[in-house]
């Protein structure tokens, strides 16, 4: 089933059913790709047609944010008058963080990309798909490789690029790699963007974009504790720990909250 968030359709299934969709994109014998949008990305989406027909156009649309499943909530809500509205707003912004099961019955589990990544290799490795890693800085894409190989040894890797310009020749390189599955680390929206652009050319059955997620492959970065990823508090630790993040974080957070009481009330008006 798919949730309009602020015109973004975003699939509201759990994990187990999302790697059951991969499988089946997988073995169609098409060429598909996958995007998991967290809050920062539907602001994007909202000041840009071309990057929300993107998104939308996608196989599957994940919740990669609590934010998601906040505005899913809020949005899914009675209308209201604008005091009562804001009132609301201020209250399940609130439950995000002291009752975060109340902000999970529209779109009820995230499926985060870094967690994610996972059981795409798992399922890689068992039904003998390969994968082509690219994006990030450094040596990102070869030690987030070698990490994967270690959890799952019979995993095919075809490609581990990083530090490269997304140009034509990363384009032929991916394609000349004859793999699968692309796991892509870009930055939005230039990521969902040069997936759909790319697509026809690139050789691959899947290819998703997954951010930074090779960080966290590689052990570059360390994930937030559990508790926080629960409580919606991830962009904190984040923020903590980079930052250089600040300019994104207010995008993902203040904006995203705002940007999603005026759409809700412009659709009232409307």
């Amino acid at each position: 089933m798919k949730i309009n968030v602020a015109g973004v359709l975003i699939d509201s299934i759990s994990k187990n059913q999302a790697i059951e969709s991969i499988g089946g994109l997988l073995s169609d014998g098409g060429r598909h790709y996958l995007v998991t949008p967290y809050s920062e990305q539907i602001v994007f989406a909202l000041r840009d047609e071309e990057y929300k027909q993107v998104l939308n156009r996608a196989d599957l649309v994940l919740p990669d944010g609590i934010g998601i499943l906040w505005a899913s909530k809020f949005l899914s809500g009675r209308r209201r008058n604008s005091v009562s509205e804001f009132f609301y707003w201020l209250l399940t912004l609130f439950a995000i963080i002291f009752n975060p099961k109340s902000v999970r019955t529209v779109i009820k589990e995230q499926v985060t990309g870094r967690i994610l990544v996972y059981d795409i290799a798992s399922l890689a490795q068992s039904r003998g798909y390969s994968l082509a890693l690219a994006g990030g800085l450094g040596n990102v894409a070869a030690q987030a490789s070698y990490e994967l190989k270690k959890l799952y040894p019979n995993l095919k890797i075809n490609l581990a690029l990083s530090g490269r310009p997304f140009d034509e020749k990363i384009v032929k390189e991916i394609s000349e790699s004859n793999s699968d599955i692309l796991l892509l680390a870009y930055s939005p929206p230039k990521q969902e963007k040069w997936i759909a652009q790319n697509l026809a050319d690139l050789n691959v059955k899947l290819a998703v974009g997954l951010g930074g997620t090779f960080d966290y492959l590689a052990k570059a970065k360390r994930p937030a504790p559990y508790f926080l990823h629960i409580m919606g508090l991830e962009w904190l630790w984040r923020l903590v720990a980079e930052p250089s993040r600040a300019r994104r974080m207010w995008n993902a957070v203040p904006v995203f909250a705002f940007k999603i009481l005026k759409y809700k009330l412009h659709e009232q008006r409307s």
